[in-house]
């Protein structure tokens, strides 16, 4: 289970590349093992911040249907169920149903003591788009990261855990304080593997994650943890950036779900789903 704050530990980089910023990923390829980096970690300790079993999952299902680009990922479900601490991991990939129009994979990504998580992909068959008019999402109209310009510094020094990526919020600067998160936007600065180039796949599969303290957060705070996110997409993701818009929360008596629409550049790509469980007592640390 992860929940986090969306501040920043980056700077700006003039060229606009991530690759060029950092080349060391969050984990490096030791045969079939991954080794995690220190910055892997979450902001409750040194344990595997769960968006990168996101990551993984991604990884893993473009790897396995690398030779058929004509199917697409069309559902990607992450299911986080234990703390992993910054140790090996290895992952594995099970075909469950290999049909002609759709393919379903099971992903488990594990360590020495079992499996820390585990992903879910339906793959779905590209054909010609049916004519006529369709419900749009909601608007959302939030300034892209290129017209807010370069992400907010991190602003405390000293604190125990800053966010490895770079963030755009979506709220208004003149927002009242306490106002309701209005999304944020994100760009990766580290590669997931040391060595390889993220691809649109795998950078929204980690910013998904984000979708639960965008929607679950409360004008007091964030005091859910969520268990799980599913990731729907009605076309492929393209660029560097990913912005989460917050759809809708429901809860009652400490179990919450949350919805948020998922964005590039080019738009609304698709919707994020999560669930989560009241965890008040489990604030980040100070600073976070």
């Amino acid at each position: 289970m992860t929940a986090e704050p969306v501040v920043n530990s980056s700077t700006p980089d003039p060229a606009g590349d991530p690759a060029s910023r950092s080349a060391e990923g969050f984990f490096r390829a030791d045969g079939d093992a991954l080794i995690p980096a220190g910055f892997a970690s979450s902001p409750w300790g040194a344990v595997l911040h769960g968006r990168l079993i996101g990551g993984l999952t991604a990884r893993a299902v473009e790897q396995a249907h690398a030779g058929d680009p004509d199917l697409m990922c069309s559902r990607l479900t992450i299911d986080m169920f234990r703390s992993a601490p910054l140790a090996p991991v290895r992952v594995g990939v099970r075909p469950i149903r290999t049909g002609r129009r759709i393919a379903v994979l099971e992903v488990t990504v594990a360590n020495d003591d079992g499996p820390v998580g585990q992903g879910k992909a339906v793959l779905l068959r590209r054909s010609q788009q049916p004519e006529g008019t369709f419900r749009p999402t909601p608007p959302w109209g939030a300034p892209t990261p290129p017209e807010l310009g370069p992400p907010p510094a991190s602003p405390a020094a000293g604190r125990r855990w800053t966010a490895p990526w770079e963030s755009w919020s979506a709220r208004p600067a003149a927002a009242e304080p306490g106002a309701l998160r209005a999304g944020l936007w994100i760009r990766e600065v580290h590669p997931l593997i040391t060595g390889e180039p993220l691809t649109p796949l795998v950078r929204l599969s980690m910013a998904a994650d984000l979708a639960s303290p965008v929607a679950n957060a409360s004008d007091r705070g964030l005091d859910f943890i969520n268990a799980d996110y599913t990731i729907y997409l009605g076309r492929d993701p393209v660029g560097e950036y990913i912005g989460i818009q917050p759809y809708g929360h429901v809860s009652e008596r400490g179990v919450a779900v949350g919805q948020c629409v998922v964005h590039d550049l080019a738009g609304p790509a698709g919707f994020v789903a999560t669930t989560a469980v009241a965890n008040v007592m489990a604030r980040p640390p100070a600073g976070g």
